[in-house]
């Protein structure tokens, strides 16, 4: 796979120290029932942080702030369907219904729309049947009601393109498609009230031409963490990294953007790691965190290479 099969967005999962090749090996077994021909996920270690009570209190009307759904298709067999839901039965995969802090589920999360995590700070995963049109892999992110519409603006911004509205609440952007499978961000607008709680462990990575004129238009504050990203946050609290990519114009831009980051005072620009992404063929690297450090790259990480044969959530930078 050549390196234009990189996706326009990745989707980082952060594990455990030792713990990535399972996950890596659970998502292989999950994802090889979509024939998808891009890199969509990347999985990296880190030392475990400070207890999460203290960072995370519970609220009372919450909801997951991400989930990836698997639309398979029924004319393709229900056998294939239910070996699907199968896996999703068996460790390390954990029954999870969408539910209100007072146990109650919310009304559009009916017993069909069930979901399925790994960690409390992963994405949920789920399993949906599609009776038309290509099979579909969709990551998703829930928006409080306030915040919807900002987020959607936020989105094709970053994207630099139009979200189609299939319903009132929900917002379509497709990063890739073919006649058999298609790749989307989703935007769902939850009910009044209803908050979204974002992992703790994902970020979404976009590429991006172009930083300079991006960063003042962002929502919250947007650091550089290594020379080609950046690391901000939308309206819900979810990690976002901006991928830049890299052309003499780009560079100076990113030069003149983090020398006013640092003469600001903001903290220490960190060496980039770019050069240590490189990636051997049929090769993963484990990334590796310390805790209290950003675990999306603003350190210069530790590298063990293992070799899995995991292609697919393989990253070449």
């Amino acid at each position: 796979m050549d390196d234009g099969a990189e996706s326009l967005m990745t989707v980082h999962l952060l594990t455990h120290l030792g713990h990535s090749f399972p996950l890596r090996q659970t998502l292989d077994r999950l994802l090889e029932w979509l024939c998808l021909d891009i890199r969509l996920f990347l999985v990296s270690e880190r030392i475990p942080p400070l207890k999460y009570y203290e960072r995370y209190r519970k609220r009372s009307c919450s909801f997951p702030g991400i989930s990836v759904l698997l639309y398979l298709h029924e004319d393709w067999g229900e056998e294939r369907i239910f070996q699907v839901h199968e896996q999703f039965q068996r460790p390390p995969w954990r029954y999870q219904r969408a539910q209100f802090a007072s146990g109650q589920s919310p009304p559009y999360a009916p017993s069909h729309q069930d979901f399925y995590s790994l960690d409390e700070q992963l994405p949920v995963w789920g399993i949906r049947r599609v009776h038309c049109g290509p099979e579909i892999l969709r990551v998703t992110l829930y928006c409080s009601f306030e915040n919807y519409e900002d987020a959607v603006r936020l989105y094709e911004m970053i994207l630099q393109k139009e979200g189609t509205l299939q319903k009132s609440t929900l917002c379509v952007f497709v990063l890739h498609a073919t006649p058999h499978v298609a790749v989307q961000l989703c935007l769902k607008q939850l009910p009044v009230g209803v908050t979204a709680e974002p992992p703790d462990s994902s970020a979404l990575q976009f590429k991006v031409q172009e930083i300079g004129q991006l960063v003042p238009l962002l929502p919250n504050p947007c650091v550089p963490i290594s020379s080609t990203r950046w690391q901000t946050q939308d309206y819900e609290g979810n990690t976002i990294l901006l991928k830049v990519q890299r052309s003499s114009r780009t560079l100076e831009t990113n030069i003149g953007l983090r020398q006013q980051h640092n003469n600001a005072g903001s903290g220490r620009i960190p060496q980039d790691a770019a050069s240590l992404h490189q990636k051997k063929p049929h090769r993963v690297q484990v990334q590796k965190h310390e805790a209290g450090r950003s675990c999306w790259g603003s350190e210069l990480p530790q590298l063990v290479e293992i070799d899995p044969g995991f292609p697919k959530l393989e990253e070449r930078m």
